[in-house]
């Protein structure tokens, strides 16, 4: 089974629209005008759905941020590439798409990305929409765990949420896992608290604990940081955690491919250096 993981793709629009003086948008618009214009291009996933194929991936995991102010024709761009993808994906949105405290109220996000519903999952009928976390069947004892855990928040602050009602419903899920089930689960934030408090998980804690006493998660993947991080925290009681970083930055742009086979996972990090090149393989075994 090969997985593609990717996120962080920040489809951009300038608005001139005068209520954005009333939002977190201006200062996102102003940010992109200044700043993201330079470091972000959309150029870098146009090879991609053909290398996906060449590379023979099975699924497609897109971890959040679509867009940078969660503009609809920001979503529309973003709907556009997922679309041109060959592949099966499952998305989650990240905190640029819950950007604006009206965007996240009217649901912006699920209009233009709703995964295929699960086949007579066990877990009954859960969404991300409504409840946050989604459970989806990818191969014989494999699932992929889906969260959200983004909310709208003020200028100075780009923090997630892990909530006690999301903690109660991802416990319920791992509690009815089959006894030799393997789980990644897939969530924008990562769960450690070593960035600035404007940008992390509130809760992060809980997440970590609730993770360390589920040995059947295999494998933590995330975006958010823009850092392309994998690290085997095993021997930590953890799982591996994957940090995709962003796949649409000029300069460091990156994803992960990652392949399961048995009794082991194979992850090889590539990097855009005018084109899409492999740079680091590693293999893990489960422990």
């Amino acid at each position: 089974m090969r997985i593609a993981q990717l996120s962080d793709l920040h489809f951009a629009r300038f608005s001139k629209n005068p209520l954005q003086w009333f939002s977190k948008r201006f200062f996102g618009q102003l940010n992109w005008l200044f700043s993201r214009r330079q470091h972000f291009g959309k150029e870098l996933l146009i090879p991609l759905p053909a290398l996906f194929q060449k590379l023979g991936v099975d699924l497609v995991l897109l971890g959040g941020d679509f867009t940078t102010t969660s503009l609809l024709n920001e979503y529309e761009e973003a709907r556009q590439f997922a679309s041109s993808l060959k592949n099966p994906w499952l998305s989650i949105p990240g905190n640029h798409d819950h950007y604006t405290y009206r965007s996240k109220r009217q649901n912006h996000f699920y209009r233009y990305f709703t995964n295929p519903p699960p086949q007579n999952s066990p877990f009954g009928a859960m969404s991300l929409k409504e409840h946050g976390i989604e459970v989806h069947s990818i191969a014989p004892n494999w699932w992929v765990v889906a969260l959200d855990t983004c909310i709208a928040t003020p200028p100075h602050s780009s923090q997630g949420l892990f909530s006690a009602s999301l903690e109660g419903r991802l416990e319920a899920v791992l509690q009815q896992m089959p006894q030799n089930a393997s789980v990644i689960l897939f969530n924008h934030y990562p769960f450690f608290q070593n960035d600035e408090l404007r940008h992390t998980l509130q809760r992060g804690d809980a997440l970590q604990k609730q993770i360390k006493s589920h040995p059947c998660i295999r494998l933590y993947l995330h975006g958010h940081t823009h850092r392309q991080t994998v690290a085997n925290l095993q021997p930590n009681n953890l799982p591996i955690l994957l940090d995709s970083g962003s796949c649409t930055h000029r300069t460091q742009g990156s994803w992960n491919l990652i392949e399961i086979s048995g009794q082991k996972c194979a992850v090889t990090r590539y990097r855009f250096c005018n084109e899409w090149t492999p740079v680091l393989s590693e293999e893990f075994s489960w422990t």
